[in-house]
């Protein structure tokens, strides 16, 4: 793996997000307004920033189409479609569970069964819509369906993350399944068929990413009673140690599977191009250990002392670092 391999995963991922954006005009957000009058409701303003400048930018553009790369074939219009689609589902299907407060019956009947379900509000009007789509639209329907059954349930076990009293090792079995899962299922809406191996690789990826999201969410976790891994940490130090011992054990099950070299080296680093930011932040903490002490009293920091600003030149040099350094580790 050299300085040009890493040039042209960058130069693709780039091109691959030029593609989509171009795409989320044309489609996304005229879809997005049918919605809303077809409904006669709105999307919220936060629902509107995740779905264009995150999910409905991010899962299709770094997702989606690395796995296509991956297996070298094109991404194609349909499943362009399908993952753009799950941008709006992704957002709308969490304030479900957070806004609308549906009973769990309720979104099983969304997710297995949504042709049959009487909707009550704007979001289960819009997550039926997109339900019923992908699940006549994708190719590999009981593997869709499997995947949204293990998103659905870990789902429904993150409450268990209210519990003060919460074992550390259910709670790190929550934070992977939540993340594994979720970026397995983007897979089960293209048209290739995830073998064991491949489904193994990307539940790696997913546990990282989510363990990412959750040492830059701190500084909301806390003050709403969720018990996260980073927020328990009592030595940030032992917990980049475990992170990094989980990066060489999804970059092992990376270039085990069963493609080119210079395919899974680029998808490699497109990953930990991602969740290279957890280390970064990672790094914050444990100099704020160095100063303060261990462990470090979260509740008594200020928003300004946890948060992980990766705007700061500093934190983009060190996270250039580490997206050179973390692929290199298996």
């Amino acid at each position: 793996m050299n300085f040009f391999t890493f040039t042209r995963s960058f130069r693709k991922l780039y091109q691959e997000i030029r593609n989509q954006r171009r795409y989320n005009e044309s489609f996304l957000q005229p879809y997005v307004k049918q919605l809303e009058k077809k409904y006669s409701g709105q999307f919220s303003e936060q629902q509107i920033k995740k779905i264009k400048s995150y999910y409905g930018l991010f899962i299709p553009a770094v997702l989606c189409a690395s796995y296509k790369r991956l297996y070298n074939e094109p991404f194609t219009v349909a499943e362009r479609k399908r993952a753009t689609l799950f941008g709006i589902l992704t957002p709308v299907g969490d304030d479900l569970f957070d806004i609308d407060k549906l009973d769990e019956d309720s979104i099983r009947n969304i997710t297995y069964s949504p042709e049959t379900y009487e909707p009550q509000s704007f979001s289960a009007s819009v997550a039926k819509e997109i339900q019923t789509f992908l699940l006549n639209d994708v190719v590999h329907q009981g593997d869709y369906l499997q995947s949204a059954r293990n998103v659905f349930e870990i789902q429904l076990e993150t409450k268990k993350q209210t519990d003060p009293a919460i074992r550390d090792a259910e709670l790190e079995r929550i934070t992977f399944s939540k993340g594994g899962y979720s970026v397995i299922i983007y897979h089960s809406i293209l048209n290739n068929k995830a073998s064991e191996a491949m489904t193994y690789a990307l539940f790696n990826v997913g546990s990282l990413m989510q363990l990412t999201n959750d040492i830059f969410d701190m500084h909301k976790d806390l003050p709403d009673g969720i018990v996260t891994l980073p927020d328990r940490c009592t030595d940030f130090q032992s917990l980049k140690h475990k992170f990094l011992e989980k990066v060489t054990e999804t970059n092992r099950s990376i270039y085990a599977l069963p493609f080119q070299k210079k395919q899974k080296e680029e998808f490699c680093i497109v990953m930990n191009f991602i969740i290279s930011r957890g280390l970064v932040a990672l790094d914050k903490m444990i100099r704020l250990e160095q100063r303060l002490g261990k462990p470090l009293r979260l509740q008594r920091l200020t928003r300004q002392q946890i948060v992980c600003d990766m705007q700061k030149p500093g934190n983009i040099l060190r996270w250039l670092f580490y997206i050179y350094r973390v692929p290199k580790l298996k």
